[in-house]
Formats: C-alpha cells, structure tokens, sequence
C-alpha cells in the first residue's frame, strides 16, 4: 500500500528536520577525526572493504567516486560543521547519499562507539534503515515522482524514533526532538476518508515493490480505467505481452496507486479493487546452483464459474446481477487469463462484455485477447531505457553486484529485456554461484539448461496454444516459424507461400495468428521472428539436423529463384518501353512490388483477351490469381488493376451486376486509400492522377454518381492543366458529361456556369489535339450548345 499525499507531505517534514540533526552529529564526527581534506584522503586510501558489508561490491564503486570528490566533500562538511557550531545555516551541504557512504564506510572506526545502532536489531538493520532513510528523503524531494509504500514509510518513522533516542540533544539545534516526534506522532494518526468498500489486493500474496521505466504504461492505464477529460472510460483492457515483462507489476501499481488516490479523496465512486489470478507456475532460480527451474502453483480460477463465485464472495452479493445495486463503480483484474482452456476463456470474455460499463476490467494474458483497450507490454529492448532499469533495479531491490555499462549492456542483450530473466540473473550473480561471466555465456546458449528452461517457461501458453489451434485446423504453423528464423532476413507473404506451398490467403491466415500471439513481429510487409522468441522459444521448435538442412538449401533455392526473376524482369523493362513506363510510374516500393507490378501488366493483357474470345471460365482464373497478389503486397497498383480487370469484362459477362460493380468501386477507393496512407509518395504522380481520372469516369459513366465524379475528375483535370494532352482532353469530356448531367438533375446554373467556362477551355485549345486521337469535333457537337 501507498501513503497518501497528505502523509508524504507529514513524513517530508519529519525526514527534513531530522535530516540536519543527523548531518550535524555525522559532520562533527568526522571533523574531529578529520579535519583537513588531506587527513580525509589517507583514511579513505587506507579502507579495505570486508566483504561482510551488505553491499560491498556497490560500495567499491562508491568509494573510489568518493576518493575522487574528496576535497569538495570534505569543504561542504566543514560547512555543515560551523552551522551547528554557530546553530547559523547559509551555506551549501553535502549530498545525504554521501554523507550515508561516509557514515557506513566509517562505521566501525568512529560510529559504532557512538551506540547509535542500540536501538536496532542488529548492524545490518541499521545499515539497511539509513539506505531506506536516504532512498525515502530522495522520492519525497520530488513530489509526483515515486510514491512511498507504507512499510517503506512506517520503517522510515522507526528509524527516525530510534535515532531520536540515541543521538544528544545537542545535534537538533534547527528542529526540536519534541517538534520532530511530534511529526511522527501526526504522521501515525492521519488516517484515509474514502477507502474502497472492498479490496483484496493485500490477499494476493503478489508483494509491492517499486515499479520501474513502466510510467507510460501506468498512464494509459489512468486514462483508459480511471479516465481524463479526453478519454471515455473502458470497459476492459488487456496488458499483453510475453511471460515475465512485468504485466502483472504494472496492474497492481496501478491498482495500489489508485488506493493511494483514493485516501486523498480522489475517484470517490470506485468502491471495489479485486485481483484475481489464473497463474500456474513461475520461473525460480535455485539458491545454491543457480540453475532455473518452472514451480508450479495452483491457480485461484480455472472456469467462469469459479471466478463469479469469488467475486460474489468478496463484494459479498448472491450474484453479479445484484452488483449495481450495492456498488457505484468498480474494477476487477484477472491476471494470466491465457492459462484458461479457450472455451472458458471465451465465456470469460463475453461474461466481461456482458456486464455493465460501471464494472471495469484489467486482463493480463500472453496473447492480444479482444478487449476494449490493448496496451502491448514489450521487453526493454530499448538500450537507454534497458540501461536505466537494471541500474534502477539493482539500487531499488539492493543487488550487491557491481555491473559497468558494457556489462549492463551484455546482460540487457542475452535476457533481451526480459524484467524477470534480468532479475533472476541478478540473483544468481549476487550469491556467487556463478559468475557474471559464466551466466552470461550461458544464456548466450540456445543450448544450455537455463535457456531451455526459460524457454519451457515462456514457450507455454504462447507458443503452444497458437501452434494448437493452427493444427487443428490443418496449417502447418510449426514450418512456416521455421522457414520464418532460417530465412535470415525479414520475410513477406509471397515468399513464405511459395516456400511452404500454401496460397497467400492462408499465409497471411498463419502470420496474423502468429503476431496475435507476440510469435512474429511485422514491419510494414515483412515479417520476422520476435526478437525474444528468436533468443530462447525458438529451441523448442528446431527440426533435427537432416530438416534443417532441407529447409535452409530451399531457403537458399527459392532466393537464388526470384534473383534470377529480376534481372529476366530488367531485361524485359529494356525491351518493353511501355512496361517499363508502368513500372517507373507507379514507383515500386521494393522487389516484390516491382515483380507483381509487371505481373499483373501481363495479366490485364491475357485478360483482355479471354474477355474478347468470350472466354469466362478462363477470365475468372486470371480473376482470381489477380486476388492472390492482393495478399502480397498492397501496392495501389494491385487494386488499380483489378478494378480495371473487372470492368473489362462488366459489359461482357456480368451487364448490370450491382455486386461487380461495388467490386470495382471498391477497387478503386483502395487503391486511393492506399496511396493516402501508406504510398503517399504517390500523390500528385503521373499514375495517381490516371488513377483518380479512371475512377471519375467510372463513377460518371457506370455508376452514374455525377456529383463524386465532378469531385474526382476536377482533381484530375487541375493536375493535367501543366500538360494538355489527350488524358486532359478526356478527362475534361467526362466532366463536361458530368457538370450536364447535375444541372438537369437540380436545375443549378453553378454546374451550366462550370460546364460553359469548361467548353471554352477546352475548344480554346483544340489545336492542341491534332492528330492525338481525341474526337474533338464529336465534343463539340455534344457540348458546343454551352458556348
């Protein structure tokens, strides 16, 4: 549990005031030793550290900063001395974290003769006391940084009441020991006004430490649970990501700082604060040997049956129907729902949609499950922020180990980010069973016992369950992963069908399931291997030597395949000047636009034919492989040509068929969209405005929407004004059809006024069109009426 605000702002002052009597007793310890710098120098170049010491090997690193500093450190306490030898302050003071080093690192030679650790169990609780002390001074220096837990707070008061006692009266010249106690005594006795109705968050058995590096995470959550003036409140929402990436710690940070808010009055209507969870097992390490092992625990629900029963039980109701009546608005969380067998799993997730929005819930699972709101938990893959929490780490949880950046960074790469593997890591390297070295070089194996470990760990209810129901349905999931890792590079659709023989449909089929379940990574049409899969779940799905090496020569085969397509596709470009046009306008954005590119030019060629001979049956096959190119890549020209494929043979085979003509409406908008979004290089290209024209015509002459033709051929007509040519000409034929068309639909003279202002442009120019294949005398009997 959190302190609330207005006790922080109580135990702030407390720790402050003390704070001075305390470097008041240090200070004049030392100078009576010490009292020149050069006196301060020998006497640190003289300590040898014992290893007893907690912390020792942190400590080395402390001292020799403090060896360095030794003459700015030993001036601010000279310093700190005069101001409580005159009871006077008006100048600067040592860090409170140096002065706690020098206080340890001297202990035994000048402190510990001052019984100022009487009151303590024993040395290392005293030691422990003042880290807390300073760690404690330091959160509360910086309000709405980090909140302090209760234990935290009620050791610190403990330390402050004991320290009270032993040190002489002499040292609290700035703040009484009356006035210090009597913050302490305010402190005890301020208690919360608006506590939940119900909570079992201190039943959870889950412990509460600080929570690091995860501040965005515990925003979203604010404004997706709790809300903010520009967000509506979520029904549910999932934390997603891999085993062991701390989802768990960021739900019940949130859950206790929300406990906090509520003893300082905030978010009155939140009456009830469950967790529940369906964990199964977790990943230890073994004290002496430092191996990894998997401890099975025994879940608190497997059914949506056993949940509802616990949360009647602690909200104390019959059934949940009865919620609103007791109870204004509440949150439920339930931890590790992918270890539920999927047909509770999906009873849980329609229960959850079932119930009214004033009972939220926070899910966390290993999979993106269908809630409202999604917050995908990664690893800290980061170096920046990988580098701030394992340093944060080992300060927060007091790993004695002594890591440099190189180190760090080393550790940061073989657990790849991994919050859980980093801690057990850090566990093993501090009680020396193995050394960083030795540990390192271990997990670097794919090979050795903690990888598998980890992997057997991590590969349950991830890996499994996707490749389960992938079989089930007869995909062969297991060798498309496989081809996925071997092939050394990221890997679109086209390749992992031809490589595993499958059509792309169900390619993508396979590949969309795989990034549902953090398998796969997918950057722009490429897919890869998770980073952290690739490190340790990947093991558990290697084929033996022989299939490896099948795998890795048709990897090899394929490649050398399409690098042979494309220099016969250069060559060809060389000696298809209009080909080559094509595929220079529309601009590929990588090989394989290029390839489907002049692929599907051939293709509206051989369609055109089939279409000519009456040939429907052949004309639905190019059809349909058109379709299996869309799955590739969504280049607009895909979508371009199959509009243009479908309305070549409209008239022929399919006159007034309203589902084609939406097909090839659809086309078009797509392959705008397309262009809007994720081409958008293409805007205002030669092959954007034929698009957009093509589409104009379509809608005026097939469609008959005059008004969005006008929209579209204007916009086609404006970019063909630098260059009248036949594509302007035609353009503005349509928009002639269609600005008549509006006016004798709505009698509006704008759209006379607009065709009459068209025609003279156009008849201004006819000169132009000499021998250019557009039949200007034809325009100007249909339209010259206008002039």
């Amino acid at each position: 549990m959190y302190i609330s605000i207005e006790q922080s702002h109580i135990l702030d002052k407390a720790i402050k005031d003390f704070e001075v009597a305390f470097r008041s007793f240090i200070s004049d310890t030392l100078i009576s030793k010490y009292p020149t710098s050069a006196a301060l120098s020998t006497a640190l170049a003289a300590i040898s550290l014992p290893k007893e010491l907690i912390h020792a090997k942190r400590f080395a690193s402390k001292l020799r900063t403090i060896r360095k500093e030794v003459n700015n450190i030993h001036k601010l306490v000279v310093g700190c001395h005069k101001s409580f030898i005159s009871s006077k302050f008006n100048n600067d003071v040592p860090y409170v974290s140096d002065l706690m080093d020098i206080l340890l690192l001297f202990f035994d030679a000048h402190f510990l003769s001052k019984n100022i650790a009487k009151s303590f169990s024993s040395i290392e609780e005293f030691h422990y006391c003042c880290s807390l002390y300073h760690k404690t001074r330091n959160n509360l220096s910086h309000p709405a940084s980090h909140p302090v837990t209760e234990a935290d707070a009620y050791k610190v008061i403990y330390f402050i009441d004991n320290m009270i006692r032993n040190l002489d009266d002499v040292y609290f010249w700035y703040s009484s020991k009356a006035n210090i106690q009597k913050h302490v005594t305010d402190f005890k006795t301020t208690k919360a006004d608006c506590w939940p109705k119900a909570h079992n968050l201190q039943s959870t058995g889950l412990g509460h430490k600080k929570l690091l590096c995860r501040d965005n995470e515990i925003s979203e959550l604010y404004s997706s649970i709790a809300g903010n003036e520009n967000s509506r409140l979520a029904g549910s929402i999932v934390l997603y990501g891999y085993g062991g990436v701390g989802k768990t710690a960021i739900t019940t940070e949130f859950l206790y700082r929300l406990l906090r808010d509520k003893k300082d009055g905030k978010y009155p209507d939140i009456e009830y604060l469950l967790f529940f969870s369906s964990k199964n097992e977790y990943l230890r390490d073994n004290k002496t040997t430092g191996e990894l092992y998997i401890d099975d625990v025994r879940p608190e629900f497997s059914t949506l049956e056993e949940l509802v029963k616990l949360i009647c039980s602690c909200l104390k109701i019959d059934n949940m129907s009865k919620i609103e009546d007791h109870y204004k608005r509440g949150i439920i969380t339930i931890d590790n729902i992918e270890n539920i067998a999927s047909d509770e799993k999906n009873k849980i997730i329609k229960f959850i949609k079932s119930l009214p929005r004033s009972v939220q819930f926070i899910v966390t699972s290993r999979s993106e499950e269908l809630c409202e709101e999604k917050i995908h938990v990664e690893e800290f893959s980061d170096e920046e922020l990988g580098l701030k929490f394992i340093q944060g780490l080992i300060e927060s949880e007091g790993f004695n180990v002594d890591l440099d950046e190189a180190m760090t960074l080393s550790l940061l790469d073989v657990t790849k980010g991994n919050a859980l593997i980093i801690i057990q890591v850090l566990n093993i390297i501090e009680r020396e069973v193995a050394t960083f070295d030795e540990t390192v070089k271990a997990l670097d194996s794919v090979k050795s016992k903690n990888s598998e470990i980890i992997a057997n760990f991590m590969y349950k209810n991830t890996f499994d369950n996707a490749l389960s129901e992938l079989s089930s349905k007869g995909y062969p999931a297991r060798y498309v992963i496989q081809i996925i890792s071997l092939y050394d590079e990221p890997i679109e659709l086209y390749s992992i069908s031809k490589l595993a023989k499958i059509d792309v449909s169900l390619a993508e089929t396979l590949c969309n399931t795989l990034l549902q379940r953090l398998v796969l990574v997918k950057t722009g049409e490429y897919y890869e291997l998770n980073e952290f899969a690739k490190r340790f779940i990947f093991i558990k799905l290697l084929p033996d030597r022989i299939e490896l090496g099948k795998i890795k020569d048709k990897i090899k085969n394929h490649k050398e395949r399409m690098k042979t397509k494309l220099a016969d596709l250069e060559r060809t470009l060389t000696d298809n000047p209009i080909l080559h046009k094509i595929v220079t306008e529309w601009q590929p954005r990588n090989y394989i636009d290029k390839i489907i590119i002049a692929e599907l030019f051939s293709l509206y060629g051989e369609a055109d034919k089939k279409v000519r001979t009456k040939n429907k049956p052949a004309y639905e096959t190019y059809v349909r492989e058109l379709s299996d190119h869309s799955f590739i890549t969504n280049h607009p020209y895909v979508s371009f040509q199959k509009a243009r494929i479908l309305k070549i043979g409209l008239h022929k085979f399919y006159k007034n068929n309203a589902s084609i003509l939406k097909q090839i409406e659809q086309a078009y908008e797509d392959a705008i969209e397309s262009i809007e979004f994720d081409y958008r290089y293409l805007i205002g290209t030669p092959a954007h405005t034929s698009l957009i024209m093509l589409f104009g015509v379509f809608l005026a002459i097939d469609i008959k929407d005059y008004g969005r033709a006008i929209r579209f051929l204007e916009i086609a007509k404006e970019a063909f004004n630098c260059e009248l040519n036949k594509s302007w000409f035609i353009c503005c034929n349509y928009l002639s059809k269609s600005y008549e068309e509006m006016f004798a639909k709505t009698n509006d003279r704008a759209y006379k006024a607009q065709l009459t202002k068209l025609v003279r442009q156009v008849l201004s120019s006819e000169h132009i069109m000499s021998g250019r294949g557009f039949n200007i005398n034809r325009y100007k009997k249909e339209f010259g009426m206008y002039v």
